[in-house]
């Protein structure tokens, strides 16, 4: 397949699924195509650094990007998981142009597709321009209610939930141990019992 038919499809999921969200118009699905590139990259690829300024908003297409936070001053820890078909970015660095307290990191897949931030600012004019913003933050949102949902959980309980919204035995134990507040150890033993 030419590289142009593989980001014309590619293009076409996105816009698929932000339909599901807003109606587009035709005008708004050009504006978005033209301002939107494929981005290649390699397990352990860092799309944004500690300290740095998020440039883009990505959409995953065949990709796992981790998300550390270094905010609880001992070191880093797992507070977000984006896969395939998620749209991510650092909010308050993408648009409050803040430094960022996060690291993204590529742990599965090649390819995103991107969308830079003068390039976003510009789909502003469009009334699903709003929409979408909107959409992008209520779904961070939500992630964030469950994540501290489960949170509240015994530890048996945290994993089935996990399990329920993210591939656990396609993920490094670490990782997942990270997310859910547990040390590897435990992690692994409630897994090991969960898959009996």
């Amino acid at each position: 397949m030419m590289e142009g038919d593989r980001f014309d499809k590619a293009v076409d999921r996105l816009l698929e699924m932000l339909y599901r969200w807003a109606p587009l118009s035709a005008s708004f699905r050009i504006a978005l195509k033209d301002r939107l590139y494929l981005q290649k990259v390699k397990p352990k690829s860092v799309l944004l650094e500690l300290g740095g300024h998020a440039k883009r908003i990505w959409y995953s297409l065949d990709c796992t990007v981790i998300g550390y936070d270094y905010t609880r001053g001992s070191g880093e820890y797992v507070n977000r998981i984006y896969l395939p078909g998620d749209i991510f970015t650092d909010l308050n660095s993408f648009f409050q142009l803040k430094a960022t307290t996060s690291k993204l990191v590529v742990v599965q897949g090649m390819e995103l597709l991107c969308i830079g931030r003068e390039e976003f600012s510009a789909l502003k004019s469009f009334d699903e321009g709003f929409d979408l913003m909107q959409q992008i933050m209520l779904t961070e949102h939500d992630l964030q209610v469950w994540r501290g949902w489960i949170m509240t959980l015994r530890d048996e309980q945290k994993v089935r939930e996990f399990n329920s919204r993210y591939p656990m035995y396609h993920l490094p134990n670490h990782i997942c141990a990270s997310f859910l507040q547990m040390t590897p150890s435990r992690f692994s033993a409630i897994k090991g019992n969960f898959q009996s």
